[in-house]
């Protein structure tokens, strides 16, 4: 890997199947699921894991310029560098912005032969963006009534265009009061949700928020409102998994296609972290999808 990107390997039983995990964000980093593999061992029982944290955050090396297609790049040589070094590297597994990330590799390279699990993605770009906007009004609508009457008034936006959410999105958040309850449209299992917010409590890395700010930017000045995520147009066989409670994601409105271009299922205790919260399926579904064989 890049050496300004800092990377981690879990596989404790030496397991020759070999995962790279690409974390969400932007913004984020890879060490909340570092936490999680060391606490459930069920992750680990057939597979290693691999992951590194995105250029800018977490351990990886500061850098004053980000973009979308900087992590587009760094994550098409990770895989290629992976796939030299460990015969067995089977799969790429993104979640949230890391599946959009992967999805972007995958049409950019298509010498890239390893198997893709997309996880908590929308198809079709522009939707996370909306959502988000929409959890800020529908809190604001429900506790701080006047001052969404009075937001309402002033910031100009279309929701057709997601570029042109920012500057609104940033008007009512600065004015939210209850933006912990955010979270509540993310998860099904709150059990989960509860562990998870401990770690990240517990753990001392920061997500930036200019990081998201550059990459947020960058992706929407590349992309249209009516872009979709064509999972079927892919070379290589893919996974993916949404979570039916996946409020931010569309989950509530994802159907998996009756086709058999890719494998799509849909995790119906799940918000937008199948993979965490609903463990046993997610690993019996990714087990099934590795030992398969297009034909």
């Amino acid at each position: 890997m890049s050496e300004n990107l800092h990377c981690w390997a879990h596989n404790p039983k030496q397991n020759n199947a070999i995962i790279l995990f690409v974390h969400g964000g932007p913004g984020s980093h890879s060490h909340y699921f570092k936490e999680w593999l060391q606490r459930y061992p069920i992750y680990s029982e057939h597979f290693g894991w691999i992951s590194y944290d995105q250029r800018g955050c977490g351990l990886s090396a500061q850098t004053p310029a980000l973009s979308h297609q900087d992590n587009v790049d760094d994550l098409i040589a990770v895989i290629h560098r992976l796939s030299i070094r460990h015969p067995g590297f089977c799969a790429v597994v993104g979640h949230s912005y890391g599946a959009r990330l992967l999805y972007d590799a995958l049409k950019q390279d298509d010498a890239i032969e390893t198997k893709a699990v997309f996880l908590g993605r929308s198809l079709r770009p522009d939707i996370p963006a909306k959502r988000n906007f929409l959890i800020d009004q529908i809190l604001m609508k429900v506790f701080q009534r006047d001052d969404y009457a009075t937001l309402m008034q002033e910031v100009e936006y279309d929701i057709q265009n997601p570029a042109s959410l920012w500057s609104a999105k940033q008007a009512f958040r600065d004015k939210l009061k209850h933006e912990d309850l955010r979270t509540l449209f993310y998860w099904s299992n709150f059990q989960v949700m509860d562990e998870y917010a401990a770690i990240k409590a517990q753990t001392e890395l920061q997500e930036s928020d200019e990081v998201f700010k550059q990459i947020t930017g960058s992706i929407h000045s590349q992309s249209g409102p009516d872009e979709v995520y064509d999972f079927a147009s892919l070379k290589q066989d893919s996974l993916h998994i949404m979570g039916a409670g996946d409020f931010v994601m569309a989950g509530d409105t994802y159907t998996a296609p009756g086709d058999n271009a890719y494998t799509a299922r849909i995790f119906s205790k799940s918000g937008h972290y199948p993979h965490l919260e609903e463990p046993e399926p997610f690993i019996a579904t990714l087990e099934r999808f590795l030992l398969h064989r297009r034909a």
